[in-house]
């Protein structure tokens, strides 16, 4: 195998390796220990020693991209997705996404420069009118009245003294949240290496003019904002500068960047993005869609830690009421003494209608065959207990042209469709197609139910 050395003329575009998700066989390469370690720290690569200052990199099941001593390791999704649909899809990121419309980026861009490239242009555009400015609390010791006397501050501070006095005002000042996470993901960007002079020049002017506003410190807690009227046409930048402070890592050192990480896993995202879409998509069709309830196979009622209604609590069925804090009294309930010793399954995302469940949705992203086969036999142990008669096998299209593919299994009146989502096509093309997924499971739940009836019966006598 061909070992790649990072040894680089000043000037000279960085050394590049890409791999597949998926690879498994790696590449050789050389590096010092320090690199080797700040690169196996960001959990893109597994990083093990093969020689003096020659390491083996295995991509670890994330994906994206890190600098570090003149290397740019980049794992691209196996999914033969290009820049804008991995933005798109980072929309759905867990507790921190990217807003599609942020990133205006070409598939074949590098993606710390459409990254930068966007964040310079949004927050150009920003600061066009000028800064924005609030009123931010200052709690100081002051030698004069300023606002209010923390009168308990006072007392155990500074007992039987007069000055200096403990107190609290509101500022008027550009040193707001908004300002902070903007200022520092500006600041973080310029430093890295291989950028267009003219985007590292307009990320510095954003610094600079946001001068008066504190960095946050690397790893430290990012202060919150929140959409309003005053900060609107701050809104566009603020969303991308916040997924950067909060998803790219960047060290610098001597005033140049040792090293930038930026890295997520697919798999979450796909799950999370299909979860999103599924629960919008069947919202007009009646029911809900209960995410993963575990249900026992022994009893078919469900297991502990039951199901959710999309809004992260679970719902009441006589209510109808989400998030109320009760478990549902319907074919859903989780057992009052569960017995220790039980045999469970978790049933993906369960489509219920009128407190019955109709089908289940498991996302899954492994595009292999072989790595899908396992999850056949979860849903079958989870169609079973569920009593219902279909369930769909979501995951990411190989190819362009890819269709639905029912499996009808042996002995049994259960279908596993096996069906497949393009992601390459772009955000309408993947949207219209979970759509398109509702409206079959819609459709199959309307048709006239002749041995699915009974399975559903007897999965029902099964449970009680």
């Amino acid at each position: 195998m061909t070992r790649t050395s990072t040894g680089r003329a000043a000037g000279e575009p960085p050394v590049v390796l890409e791999f597949d998700e998926f690879d498994r066989r790696g590449k050789l390469v050389t590096l010092s220990w320090e690199g080797a370690q700040h690169l196996s720290q960001t959990g893109l690569v597994e990083v093990l020693p093969a020689g003096r200052d020659t390491w083996r990199l295995i991509p670890c099941g994330s994906v994206g991209s890190v600098h570090v001593e003149g290397l740019s390791v980049r794992v691209m999704p196996a999914a033969s997705l290009g820049l804008t649909q991995l933005f798109f899809l980072l929309d759905h990121a867990p507790g921190d996404p990217f807003l599609s419309s942020a990133v205006q980026a070409r598939d074949d861009d590098e993606l710390w420069v459409s990254v930068a490239e966007s964040l310079a242009h949004l927050a150009h555009q920003a600061l066009a009118a000028g800064l924005l400015r609030g009123y931010r609390r200052v709690d100081e010791s002051l030698t004069t009245v300023r606002g209010r006397i923390r009168l308990g501050d006072q007392i155990r501070r500074r007992p039987g003294m007069t000055i200096p006095l403990e107190v609290s005002y509101s500022e008027f000042t550009p040193d707001i949240s908004e300002n902070r996470i903007l200022r520092t993901a500006a600041h973080r960007l310029q430093f890295l290496p291989d950028l267009p002079d003219s985007t590292r020049r307009r990320l510095a002017m954003v610094d600079a003019r946001l001068a008066d506003a504190t960095l946050i410190p690397q790893g430290a807690q990012i202060p919150a904002w929140t959409p309003n009227r005053l900060n609107t046409r701050f809104q566009d930048a603020l969303s991308l500068a916040d997924r950067i402070v909060r998803r790219i890592s960047v060290e610098v050192e001597d005033g140049h960047a040792s090293s930038a990480a930026f890295v997520t896993e697919m798999p979450d995202l796909f799950e999370r993005y299909i979860e999103a879409e599924l629960t919008a998509a069947l919202a007009s069709r009646g029911g809900r869609l209960l995410q993963n309830p575990v249900v026992d196979l022994s009893s078919g009622t469900e297991a502990e830690g039951g199901p959710t209604d999309g809004t992260g609590g679970t719902s009441d069925s006589a209510t109808g009421v989400p998030g109320s804090g009760t478990h549902a009294s319907g074919r859903h309930r989780a057992p009052a003494d569960e017995a220790a010793d039980t045999i469970s399954v978790r049933t993906g995302l369960v489509w219920e209608v009128h407190d019955e469940p109709v089908t289940t949705f498991v996302p899954t992203y492994p595009t292999d065959r072989r790595a899908r086969a396992a999850e056949h036999y979860r849903l079958l142990a989870a169609c079973t207990a569920l009593g219902v008669d279909r369930a769909y096998l979501v995951y990411p299209a190989q190819r362009r042209g890819d269709t639905p593919q029912p499996r009808r299994i042996v002995h049994t009146d259960i279908s596993i469709v096996e069906y497949p989502i393009d992601l390459s096509g772009g955000p309408m093309q993947s949207r219209q197609a979970i759509v398109d997924l509702a409206e079959h499971a819609r459709i199959h739940a309307a048709a006239p139910q002749g041995t699915a009836a009974r399975h559903r019966t007897e999965g029902r006598r099964h449970a009680r």
